[in-house]
């Protein structure tokens, strides 16, 4: 990776949506503690990347127990350098399967699950699952450590790592208060480089962060879990068969885009069609990192 590093940090990707300031009033890592993003903040502690104040994790309750390892790994090896917060505004598949409440996200999928009604019409769910287990928990914790009620007329950098096989993900902020930074991006590290940070280091490389219940999984990602994670594929399984019935108009809801119980797939096949990715159609650039 020494291909990246000009005047000791990385040149940055900036997306911002109106005039900002030269000097931002608080900068943020998205802390995911995926590959890039866990890369990121060891850089910062490196000093090879612009540090940031704080790093932000938000947690939506149903991240594979090793990235919880891997987050008290990363809060233990960075020893406070750069304090990480860990916040959760509640858990996904609780509020999903919970009786509905008005006003909350109970009893509701927010989850981009896909659907089928009795004559095979088919549809998928809305994602708002970032925005609303991600964006806005880590939007509320940034105002809450700078005091403020609201932002405006602030400049907060949020840095993600979204490497440059991904950049596609990379978007423009919806507000003005906002500066979204790419590291990766212009200096053309991708998530391989990360990888492979982590073997010239020897340090212990991190998982895939992603919900276990996440639509968006690849059937290999799906066949890994079922092998080598088999209390995970239980519990996806296990919500899988839950929201089955929880469709409105007569839809019935899958995880899988075949809309065949996950418990019945054979992952080794090649599907048919389009399969919904992260890497590709993550609409908020804040998952899986």
């Amino acid at each position: 990776m020494n291909k990246i590093y000009k005047d000791n940090y990385l040149e940055e990707l900036k997306l911002t949506n109106g005039k900002q300031k030269d000097t931002p009033d608080f900068r943020v890592l998205s802390l995911g503690a995926g590959v890039q993003s866990s890369t990121l903040l060891l850089k910062m502690i490196e000093e090879e990347i612009q540090p940031a104040d704080v790093c932000i994790f938000a947690d939506t309750g149903n991240e594979p127990k090793e990235v919880y390892e891997y987050l008290d790994y990363l809060i233990k090896f960075t020893n406070n350098k750069i304090p990480i917060y860990q916040i959760m505004k509640s858990n996904i598949v609780e509020d999903s399967l919970a009786e509905a409440e008005v006003g909350t996200n109970k009893g509701f999928l927010t989850m981009p699950v896909y659907a089928q009604n009795e004559e095979g019409k088919k549809s998928m769910g809305r994602r708002q699952c970032t925005n609303d287990y991600k964006i806005q928990p880590l939007h509320k914790k940034i105002r809450e450590l700078m005091g403020l009620k609201n932002l405006r007329g602030k400049s907060v950098e949020i840095v993600m790592g979204i490497s440059f096989d991904e950049q596609q993900r990379a978007k423009t902020p919806k507000n003005q208060w906002q500066v979204h930074c790419y590291p990766f991006i212009p200096s053309e590290i991708t998530r391989q480089d990360c990888l492979d940070y982590y073997d010239s280091k020897k340090i212990t490389k991190p998982p895939r962060s992603a919900c276990i219940v996440c639509p968006y999984h690849s059937n290999a990602e799906w066949l890994d879990m079922k092998n080598n994670y088999p209390d995970d594929f239980k519990f996806a399984v296990e919500f899988d068969e839950k929201i089955r019935n929880k469709g409105k108009d007569g839809y019935k809801n899958y995880l899988h885009r075949t809309m065949i119980p996950l418990k019945n797939i054979d992952f080794t096949e090649k599907p048919k069609g389009y399969q919904m990715t992260l890497e590709l159609d993550d609409c908020e650039g804040m998952c899986g990192l």
